[in-house]
This record gives structure tokens, C-alpha cells and sequence, in this order.
């Protein structure tokens, strides 16, 4: 390894010199090196804006092709929605995207991307039923407050944006869950009013509770939770015509994710959950009686119609590098995220270490269970994180188009996480379980992976 030439410093020599630049005091270790807080934060923004760049590839204006000017460049931004759990990781990745647009407006060029921020509102969903009338009233309108209020702050901050706040109800206004495959909701109507009175609303609400309560352990309510989230996410990125879906997941978000998700039966589905690129997207008709007729995704236009590009461009930094980097800025981006509500749910799924103290291990989830290992290993092991992220990266889907091939030739997919499935690998993860004997699970209208029916039925 050639020697490196160390520029000269001047007036005197420093105690600890960053080993980026030589021309400031070393404050911070990054990745076995010493650093200056300058170069800490070039390097964290460098791995974001790559990242980018790469979806500027493989993106293109709204509409149809990019105008481009005399010169022959894309005049044209393109759009993206970027999921905002309020946590540190979604929060940096929001932070950085605004640096990058001013960066460009500030050269004298057009603004490369138009930006919707969303955040789902999941803190009433998460009100026990069992609550009396006049605590849950009260309990929910000041949880539905804390949201609004916290976003208020972020829009505030980046004005430049749009801000959005969803509940996480309007679940109940989408195609893309076949309700009859889950306990105690077969029955409802799927077409969300427009737009619907405040009756509603809390008729959807109380729905939403009463089906987390319906699940058997807190390791099902967070994973349907994080399901139902994601398409949440990915119908308001398609309704608002965004070429793709930003998530703030880090390096070591997606360790996290490829483990939980492992465990939990969906290792046939990691390529499409972890990696970046086309999501499928499944809607179903619904009959009157409330059933759903599951509504494929054709060959040809119609496949490519119902994808969504979703991507982490936060992918190569890890956790702990996020946290630090948010203490950077001016000002601190913890300002911001210390005032976040739901902070138990912002924590596990994007930001700070998780490792709080547990009260019973029966009450962790298993996304809680690798978000308190991976801090440890994040700590001590940086590089073992990273492997972990690297690795599943390199599965491949089973085409080009990410729309999965089943037994039927069109894709079969999942019923409530929407994932293609796996034909035999669904019977060998059940082992000594046995076949399911719910004939709904095995019709070919629809069926439902290993993990979502574990989630669901217990």
C-alpha cells in the first residue's frame, strides 16, 4: 500500500489530525478512522447523494420523457415520497435530500427532484379497545394532536417540501390487502368515502384497533403494523404520481429487516423487502358480500402500471453514523426528533439504538428482538452489520420485471404483504404444523404467505 502524503498544516501541527483532509482536529472515529466533523459529514452525505443518483437513472419526469434544454440535460425534476417515521434515520435522509436541492438551486440549476413527505399517523391505532369512551376519546385526539404537531415542526424547517400526515385507517380505503384472508374483517367494505365524515373515521379507527387486538402477540401486531404502514406508503406515492418511494432504512435497518423477516418465514420474499427496485403491486375487486377476487397483475403495460421503485438511500450508512450525523447539523436534527410522539415505534423501526430496559421478553416484538442485538454487534462488530446488508443484496429475484412467477404463470402473490410466494417453501417452514386447513388460505382466488398467516392466526 503506497504511503500517503500528508499536506502540510498550517500554523502548527495538530494533536490529532483528520485523516480525510489534515487541516482539522480529529473529533470523530469513523470506521477505524479520525476524522473531522467536516469530513463526517461529507462522507455520510456522499453515500446518500450516490444513492440518488443511481434512481435518477431510473427515474424520468412525470408524464412521459424529461424536456430537456439547449444542452441537452433533464429540465424536468423528477418526484419521490419519502416515508417519515419521525425517527433519526428518515429524519437525516430528509435533512440531506433538502441539502441536495438547495445545493443545485444555489449552482444556478434546476431542482433535480420534487419532494412529498408522508408520515402515518399509527399512534390510534395503537389506543386499546378495552379503553373506557371518555379516556379513549380523550386519549386519541391528544395522540392525534402529537403527530400533526411534530410535522408542523419538520415543515417549518423545510419549507420547500410538502408535508402530508395519513392515518394509518385510509388502509381501509385500498385494494391492495384482501381483507378476507384476516380474522374478523371479512366483511368490510374496502371503498374509503370521499371524503369521509368524522363518523367514519372513527368507525375505521375502532376497526384498526380492534384488529391489533385480535392478534395473538405483540411480535404480530408490530409486523402487521409494519405491513399495513408500507401500503399505506406505497398507494400515496402512487397517487400522487411519484416515480418512486424513499425509506430511511440504514445499513443497519436492513440487517435488522433481513433477520426479523427471516425468522418470522418471509426469507423467499428478502429481494424484493431489502433490496432496491420495483415493489408489485396487487389489487383486489370486491364483491358485495365483502370477498375479494384477487385481481393479478397482468402480462405486458399493466404489470409495469401496478410497481412501485422503492428505495433506501441511506442503504451504506450504518445506525450509530446516523445518530452522530444528527448532532451535526445546524441545528441539531435531535431537536426534532426528541419531540417526536411514538418515539417506541420511531425508535425500532429508523432511528437510535432501541436498547432500552425490558420490563418481559414475551413483550418483545421480533423486530425489537435484532433492532437490541444489532446494537450491540453495531458497536463492536461494525463490519459483521454491513456483511449481513451486503450479502442479502446480492439475491436475485426470480425475474426481470420483480413481479415474481408463481405456479399459476401470474405471480402469485401474498394476500396481506403482497410478496410473491413461495410454492414449496411455505409447507417446509411449517414442518410439524402441518398444511393449513382453512380452505380460504389454499383457494386460488388468493392465498397468504407462512409468515403473514403466523402473524394472523396465531
Amino acid at each position: 500500500m503506497d504511503e500517503v502524503t500528508k499536506p502540510a498544516v498550517a500554523g502548527g501541527s495538530l494533536v490529532r489530525p483528520c485523516t480525510k483532509c489534515w487541516a482539522q482536529e480529529a473529533t470523530l472515529d469513523s470506521r477505524s478512522h479520525a476524522v473531522c466533523r467536516d469530513c463526517f459529514a461529507k462522507f455520510i452525505s456522499t453515500k446518500c447523494i450516490k444513492q440518488i443518483a443511481i434512481l435518477g437513472k431510473e427515474t424520468r419526469a412525470p408524464g412521459g420523457p424529461p424536456a430537456a434544454s439547449s444542452t441537452g440535460a433533464s429540465t424536468s425534476p423528477r418526484r419521490y415520497l419519502l416515508g417519515l417515521s419521525l425517527g433519526v434515520s428518515s429524519s437525516v435522509l430528509l435533512h440531506l435530500l433538502n441539502e441536495n436541492v438547495e445545493f443545485q438551486l444555489a449552482k444556478g440549476r434546476n431542482a433535480p427532484f420534487e419532494l412529498t413527505v408522508v408520515h402515518i399517523d399509527v399512534s390510534s391505532s395503537l389506543v386499546p379497545t378495552s379503553t373506557s369512551t371518555s379516556t379513549s376519546t380523550s386519549t386519541s385526539t391528544s395522540t392525534a394532536s402529537a403527530p400533526a404537531a411534530a410535522l408542523e415542526k419538520y415543515r417549518q424547517r423545510y419549507p420547500r417540501f410538502d408535508f402530508q400526515c395519513v392515518p394509518l385507517s385510509a388502509i381501509f380505503g385500498l385494494r391492495t390487502v384482501d381483507w378476507s384472508k384476516l380474522p374478523d374483517v371479512q366483511n368490510i367494505n374496502t371503498t374509503a368515502p370521499s371524503p369521509p365524515s368524522q363518523d367514519q373515521n372513527q368507525q375505521q379507527e375502532q376497526k384498526l384497533r380492534q384488529l391489533f387486538d385480535g392478534l395473538a402477540s405483540a411480535a404480530a401486531r408490530t409486523d402487521v403494523l409494519r405491513l399495513l404502514v408500507r401500503h399505506v406508503l406505497v398507494a400515496a406515492a402512487r397517487d400522487g404520481g411519484c416515480q418512486a418511494l424513499l425509506l430511511g432504512h440504514s445499513t443497519t435497518a436492513l440487517a435488522e429487516l433481513t433477520l426479523a423477516e427471516t425468522a418470522k418465514g418471509r426469507g423467499f420474499a428478502l429481494p424484493w423487502l431489502v433490496n432496491d427496485g420495483l415493489l408489485p403491486v396487487v389489487e383486489y375487486e370486491y364483491h358485495d358480500s365483502g370477498t375479494a377476487a384477487a385481481a393479478r397483475n397482468s402480462d405486458g403495460p399493466a404489470a409495469t402500471a401496478a410497481s412501485m421503485l422503492v428505495y433506501h438511500p441511506l442503504r451504506d450508512a450504518l445506525r450509530k453514523e446516523l445518530v452522530t450525523y444528527a448532532t451535526l447539523t445546524a441545528p441539531p436534527l435531535t431537536a426534532l426528533i426528541s419531540d417526536a410522539p411514538d418515539a417506541a415505534v420511531a425508535t425500532s423501526s429508523n432511528g437510535g439504538n432501541g436498547a432500552g430496559a425490558v420490563v418481559s421478553h414475551k413483550d418483545l416484538s421480533i423486530e425489537e428482538v435484532m433492532v437490541r442485538y444489532f446494537a450491540e454487534v453495531e458497536t463492536n462488530y461494525a463490519s459483521v452489520v454491513a456483511n449481513v446488508a451486503r450479502t442479502t443484496g446480492k439475491l436475485v429475484r426470480l425475474d426481470n420485471n420483480g413481479t415474481g412467477t408463481g405456479e399459476d404463470g401470474n405471480g402469485a402473490r401474498c394476500g396481506l404483504c403482497g410478496m410473491p410466494l413461495d410454492e414449496q417453501g411455505d409447507e417446509r417452514w411449517r414442518g410439524e404444523l402441518g398444511e393449513a386447513k382453512d380452505d380460504q388460505l389454499l383457494s386460488s382466488s388468493g392465498r397468504i404467505c407462512y409468515g403473514c398467516e403466523r402473524s394472523t392466526r396465531g
